[in-house]
């Protein structure tokens, strides 16, 4: 199985990275995309910069795409309060690499931000 370590989960995965995975990855391979606890790492009283929790809301929301599609499964590994692992995990029937692409590229603001 392709496996990403969790602890590197945090600073190194972005859409692109998670797509490439998606398009090489076999049924049952599985990549870990953040570690932490999503919900509050994304929010306004996030530790995180706002360029971090944008991208890593980014990088949830193209999981989330990606499962709703049918192309992965989405899981949570726990490992104490406040501490999860979240897995994407491939299915059986691998989606286009022209599809993959248009996710990744779609254009998105997940915070909203005004930039002019």
């Amino acid at each position: 199985m392709s496996r990403l370590d969790p602890t590197a989960a945090r600073a190194s995965i972005d859409k692109a990275k998670l797509a490439a995975w998606l398009l090489t990855a076999t049924p049952g391979d599985s990549i870990a995309y953040w570690r932490g606890h999503l919900a509050f790492d994304i929010g306004w009283d996030s530790k995180l910069s706002t360029d971090d929790r944008r991208r890593l809301l980014g990088v949830a929301e193209a999981a989330a795409a990606m499962a709703q599609r049918g192309w992965v499964h989405l899981v949570q590994q726990r490992h104490g309060a406040g501490d999860c692992c979240y897995l994407a995990i491939a299915r059986p029937q691998p989606p286009s690499a022209a599809a993959v692409l248009a996710l990744v590229v779609a254009p998105d603001d997940p915070l909203g931000a005004d930039d002019g």
